[in-house]
């Protein structure tokens, strides 16, 4: 695969700026931002922790450091302690350290085994598919590049220091151009030295492809087809269509920015924790492939054009297929052009005339351009309050839900949902403006089971409602967790945040001690509000706890964040913040006709964390 992108030759006649950076170019035809020659391009990688790093939300340092490591190479061990050195010096100046890992053989179990043997506490972020390292022309380890965030361009690259050599070492460096360049651009000086020899091991890279080897026929249409298609569509929820080698072409550059920033396919799970059904990520090949192509020119290729005769048919009204039951919203809602829309609530008497079990909901938005969420909750007839859904508003679960991302699926083979007869639907509806009047008329479609299911399927929650983050906060920690009662099985995991949110994690925690992690999502997305189907459900004992932990980002590194100067508190709207971690669990089936007639007595709902089976 051809690099991405290429070193200019260093110019002395540039250095009068301060802190000039140095120049990076592109080679992908018609991929360079023109409007910000020698910029690095935005990345996001997950270091051997699991933690997200994205380098354009690093807005509150001053620069950040990548140092080029990798596991064996004796430079870059003994190098850890002058960094160590260095940290200590700049951090509190506004310079942040990671170090980059660029070796395919170096898998994220060895690089945090090299990490506790070696002491190394910075972040590693692992670029196993090196777009990251030829975007910065990197061909050795030990290699130190700084980056001013003011501008995105490299500031210095080359050698910590002259203390290490192949095979030699001074007891004392005489010479420190990463800590003389660190200065100088801290005291808005001229980098006197932006460029030096590196010394370090040498980084594998495959071998340069032929020209035009890799072509959108043969080799690209097919990872589109199977990724990507399906969203950029016409009818689709993709911002823009797929149908030719001529549109694709157009967007390679987008395509590019979208793959090293991981913000394409949407699956911001990590994908070295947890097995699920419904996986929306690229492999490590397929992302090489399509960033290999666009630096080639994204020549075509010979054949027929795959795209152009095999599109995706229109999505359909009902991805399901008619549903049994359609119950609508009992009239139109004007959605004003501009404003914060209240929560509005709409309660409708279910059209079921006798007991019913669903095996399947869909909500079909009346207008996606306002409908920012929608969460369905049932109200069981007084006689059978006592085994009615605990939702608290969907702090504690909900009986059907729409959000951006998510798509109807059917429940788990065997399970279902109760709706006694005489149930009272309750609509939840989060409205966004949109700059002008709109009207919406969602509708639930209900798809019913002909007999009682082997299991009763129950969508829960844990949620911490104690939240008051600070303003400014990048880790501003929250976690709510729930001891099962009685032993289910799990099926699907569903987190929620809002703009705030940075990460989740889903943890089951055994009654013997043992700890499995389920799902982690370190970058949080906000518009991708994923469920995660297990792809084979768990069974969990009575007394198992499961814990959900994450972080939000209230800062100015966070580009979704309205406010970085705002305190934020649980609270409904998009400008505050929530945490909640759904669950779907199967356990067996309660029978109505043996339940107790009375009401049950309405239990106190606790103020930050809470949870039910």
């Amino acid at each position: 695969m051809m690099t991405i992108r290429t070193l200019f030759p260093l110019n002395p006649r540039l250095l009068s700026g301060v802190c000039l950076g140095i120049s990076l170019a592109t080679n992908l035809q018609g991929a360079r931002d023109l409007t910000s020659p020698g910029k690095v391009d935005n990345f996001h990688l997950i270091d051997h922790t699991g933690t997200s790093r994205e380098l354009y939300r690093q807005k509150q340092a001053r620069l950040v450091v990548l140092f080029v490591g990798g596991n064996g190479c004796p430079i870059v061990r003994q190098s850890i302690g002058t960094l160590n050195e260095l940290e200590k010096e700049f951090s509190s100046q506004g310079v942040e350290f990671w170090i980059l890992n660029s070796n395919p053989q170096d898998d994220r179990a060895a690089v945090q085994k090299e990490a506790t043997e070696f002491s190394i506490d910075f972040p590693i972020l692992l670029d196993r598919g090196q777009w990251v390292s030829k975007n910065l022309n990197i061909h050795r380890t030990a290699e130190a590049i700084a980056i001013d965030t003011k501008t995105w361009k490299v500031v210095y690259r080359g050698q910590i220091d002259d203390r290490l050599g192949y095979g030699t070492q001074k007891p004392k460096a005489e010479k420190t151009p990463l800590a003389d360049a660190l200065r100088e651009c801290l005291a808005d000086k001229p980098v006197t030295h932006p460029e030096t020899e590196v010394r370090g091991c040498a980084i594998t890279y495959p071998a340069p492809a032929e020209k035009a080897s890799i072509t959108y026929t043969k080799d690209v249409a097919p990872i589109l087809q199977k990724s990507c298609v399906s969203c950029h569509s016409p009818g689709n929820i993709g911002p823009f269509t797929m149908p030719n080698y001529e549109k694709v072409k157009g967007w390679s550059a987008m395509i590019r920015e979208v793959l090293l920033e991981q913000r394409m396919p949407p699956w911001p799970a990590d994908p070295q924790v947890g097995h699920f059904a419904n996986p929306r990520f690229l492999s490590v090949e397929e992302t090489q492939t399509l960033l290999g192509w666009i630096a080639q020119g994204s020549p075509r290729g010979e054949g027929e054009d795959p795209l152009a005769t095999h599109q995706p048919p229109t999505p359909a009204e009902w991805p399901l297929g008619k549903p049994d039951v359609v119950v609508s919203m009992p009239k139109e809602f004007v959605v004003p052009a501009t404003g914060v829309i209240p929560y509005q609530y709409f309660v409708i008497d279910s059209p079921l005339a006798e007991d019913s079990w669903v095996k399947a909901t869909s909500i079909k938005p009346g207008n996606s351009k306002v409908l920012h969420h929608a969460l369905i909750f049932v109200k069981y007839p007084e006689a059978l309050k006592s085994i009615e859904p605990r939702q608290n508003a969907g702090t504690a679960g909900y009986f059907a839900g729409f959000v951006p991302g998510a798509e109807p699926v059917p429940f788990p083979e065997g399970t279902a949902k109760f709706l006694p007869k005489g149930t009272k639907f309750v609509f939840q509806m989060h409205y966004a403006a949109a700059g002008k009047e709109e009207r919406d008329l969602t509708q639930l479609g209900l798809y019913l089971s002909k007999e009682k299911p082997q299991y009763e399927l129950r969508t829960r929650a844990v949620t911490q409602q104690d939240l008051g983050i600070p303003p400014g906060a990048r880790d501003y920690p929250a976690k709510a967790s729930y001891k099962f009662r009685k032993p289910a099985v799990l099926h699907n995991l569903s987190p929620h945040m809002h703009v705030r949110g940075a990460s989740f994690k889903y943890e089951l925690i055994y009654p013997d001690g043992k700890s499995e992690t389920l799902l982690s999502v370190p970058r949080w997305d906000f518009a991708w509000q994923s469920l995660y189907k297990l792809k084979e459900p768990i069974s969990v004992p009575a007394g198992a706890q499961l814990v959900c932990s994450g972080t939000f980002d209230n800062s100015i590194g966070n580009p979704a964040n309205p406010d970085p100067k705002q305190w934020v508190v649980f609270g409904e709207q998009t400008t505050d913040e929530m945490f909640i971690g759904y669950y779907d669990i199967a356990v067996p089936p309660l029978d109505p006709v043996s339940t107790p007639k009375e009401p049950k007595p309405k239990a106190k709902e606790p103020a930050a964390v809470s949870g039910a089976n």
